[in-house]
This record gives structure tokens, sequence and C-alpha cells, in this order.
């Protein structure tokens, strides 16, 4: 069987949340149009993100156009040469120091700034202030400029859809942001300890062939997917939390936060879908999909299969994780994972510390399903202790 021909307009259902839901039961893999197929399914996800024919390097795509050579656009030996950069200020050691010295500041602030009030825009006016906190951190940039930096930032999210928004404004603020962060490198505001200067003395050590301006490229794609994310996954934890699922005394315990956060990521992942590319001619779960055919796996179809999850739309904490896969599988499973779960367990044990409730007070049910997924049209408020 060639595959579900979908007659629904592919820009049309992309726009949906849980548009996988919308496709014809009866397969896994359907062509949404000529050129174009949607992965749906667990077993069929893995399989798409592992294929080796499957790729993410392609040199229509946008993000690729603004930034040039990095490491969510590259496969090979380039992509390993790219992740090799990161893997210092990713390790096990270094996250245990962000969680010691990074980490509590920024939250402690951020859970000031609510306790106490009731937002009806945590997204907009709270979840990114961590996020972008840590990583203007590693980038070497200075706290006064960290709300410029979320301005010219936000709006690139949209390069990482498909189908992208790619303008003007766009490969300017991506020319501002690499100005504002080699300045702030000359200037050397975080001294030896920034991102750039670990990732160069990195590339200088193991003899990797890439240039300064790769460098910068590659680092600042990989933090504003890992801001952007980690802002729409705080914002989907602070709902839940909001929604009573657990009281917050249990969530004192690490062994219920962390399996409340790998619900919360099962439920909510932040990117819901991962676009590749067909390099060749191949089949995913039997099915043939043509050489440079995109390929849209849907991570959320994959973490609510009901053949892998009991009941996969309802919030059950202490299920296994086993098959959840919110920072993807394969050659460009998310690098920072271990990175945003210390970021995310701190905050909820913080909020647990100084709140005597987190309650959901409107909520219309909606999600922003589009560039990073997340929760939307809701208040939440914070009652300190």
């Amino acid at each position: 069987m060639p595959g579900m021909t979908v007659t629904e307009n592919p820009a049309s259902l992309l726009a949906q949340p849980y548009w996988y839901r919308r496709l014809p039961a009866g397969t896994d893999v359907h062509r949404l149009d000529s050129g174009l197929f949607a992965v749906t399914g667990n077993a069929a996800v893995q399989e798409a993100l592992t294929h080796p024919g499957i790729v993410a390097e392609h040199p229509l795509k946008a993000s690729a156009r603004a930034f040039g050579p990095n490491v969510l656009d590259a496969d090979g030996p380039a992509h390993r040469a790219f992740r090799a950069l990161l893997a210092p200020v990713l390790s096990a050691a270094r996250i245990a120091e962000y969680k010691q010295t990074l980490m509590p500041g920024l939250i402690d602030a951020l859970v000031d700034s609510v306790v106490g009030t009731e937002t009806d825009d945590f997204y907009n006016s709270c979840a990114h202030k961590v996020p972008y906190g840590i990583v203007c951190t590693l980038l070497g940039i200075d706290a006064s400029l960290e709300d410029r930096f979320h301005e010219l930032t936000r709006p690139l999210a949209r390069l990482l859809d498909y189908p992208t928004e790619e303008t003007d404004q766009t490969h300017t603020n991506v020319t501002e942001l690499l100005r504002l962060i080699e300045e702030q490198r000359a200037a050397r505001t975080a001294g030896d300890h920034s991102l750039l200067e670990t990732i160069e003395r990195t590339r200088d050590r193991k003899g990797i062939t890439l240039t300064d301006s790769e460098v910068r490229s590659t680092a600042l794609l990989f933090f504003l997917a890992g801001t952007e994310t980690s802002s729409a996954f705080i914002t989907s934890l602070v709902y839940c939390m909001g929604r009573g699922i657990f009281s917050l005394d249990e969530l004192r315990d690490e062994a219920v936060r962390d399996e409340f956060i790998e619900e919360v990521l099962r439920l909510y992942p932040p990117v819901q879908t991962i676009v590749r590319f067909a390099h060749d001619d191949l089949t995913v779960q039997g099915v043939g999909i043509p050489r440079h055919s995109a390929v849209l796996a849907s991570v959320a179809g994959a973490n609510r299969d009901p053949r892998v999850f009991d009941h996969p739309d309802r919030f059950r904490a202490g299920r296994s994780p086993k098959g959840s896969i919110p920072f993807a599988v394969g050659a460009h499973a998310c690098p920072g994972a271990m990175l945003a779960k210390a970021e995310f367990s701190l905050l909820v044990e913080r909020l647990v510390e100084r709140c005597s409730d987190v309650v959901i007070t409107r909520d219309r049910m909606a999600m922003e399903s589009q560039s990073f997924a997340h929760p939307t049209e809701f208040s939440v408020e914070f009652t300190a202790k």
C-alpha cells in the first residue's frame, strides 16, 4: 500500500493543534501533498528519525539560509563536529555546576516575580526569563542586554517550523544577534567561561575545521532552539501544576517531581513536529517515500500513541517513560535534555517551597502548536505561603 493521500490543505492541517488526529486510520505514513509526507505513530516516528536516508540538511531550509552551516541542519561528520563543540558545556559535571551557581538566582528571581500574583500571559511575561538568563550567561551576554536578546531572538523561532517564515527581518535579526555576541565577546563580559570561549578552545584542541562564524552561528541557533523549547515547556509545566494533578506537597519528593516532569514532557513536547528530508527513495513502515520529499515526524503523535500508552490523553505520572520521545531520538536527539530537566526540576522545587497553591483560574483549553507548543489562553494564580 503506497500510503494514504490526505485531501486537506497541508498548511491548514498543520496549523491545527493535534493535527495528526485528523489523518486517516490504517497507516502511520500519510502523503499530504506532492513531496510532503507526515509520519505519525510511535514506531513509525522513531523509524523515521533514526533512518539513515532521512536527513536534516536541505539547501532551501530557511534556518540554514539564515544561519549558514549549523548543528541543527547538518548531518554526518559535520553534525558530529558541531555536537563535539557543544559537549563540554552540556556535560553532567558542567550541568551540576550550573545547578549550583547559575540556575538558583535566575529561578529565584522568576519565582519572586510571580508569587502572590495572577497572570493571564505567563508564556510571554514570565516563562522566558530563566532559559534566556541561562543562555545569555553561556553566550557571554551581559544581563542588561537580556531583554534585547529576547526581542531579537523570539521572532526567529518561525524559521524552525514547516512551513517556515523567512523575511528580511529575520536576516536582520540574525545579523544583529551575531554582532551583539561578537561585541560582548570582545568585551569579555563573561571571561573565559563563556560558551564561545569554551567551544573555540574545544575546536582548536580537537582540530575541528569550523570557522569562527560557523561556531557563533551554531551556538546562536542551538541556544535559540533551547530557550524557546524551555520557555514553551515551562509554560506547560506551570499549567499542569495549576490543574491540580498533584498537590504541591507531593511535588516536594524528588522522585515524584521527576515522574511529574516526564509525564508533562510526554503530553506536551515543546517540539511537536520535526522536519526532515528523504535523501533517497526509501520506505518507512513499508510505505514508499520518494527522494527529496519533506518528512514531518509527529513527536506529539508518537507520544500519544494508544498502542504504546494506555489512555494516552490522560495525565498518569508513574507510567513507564519507555517510548516517550520529547527530545527526539537518533543522531539529532537534543543534547541539552539533561540541562533542561535540571532547570525544570529546580523551578518546580522552588515554586513548591514558596507557594501554598498554584491554580488555573481561567482556561480555554487552547494550544499554540506552531513553532514551540504550549497551552495558551489561561490564567494562573500563585498563592504565597
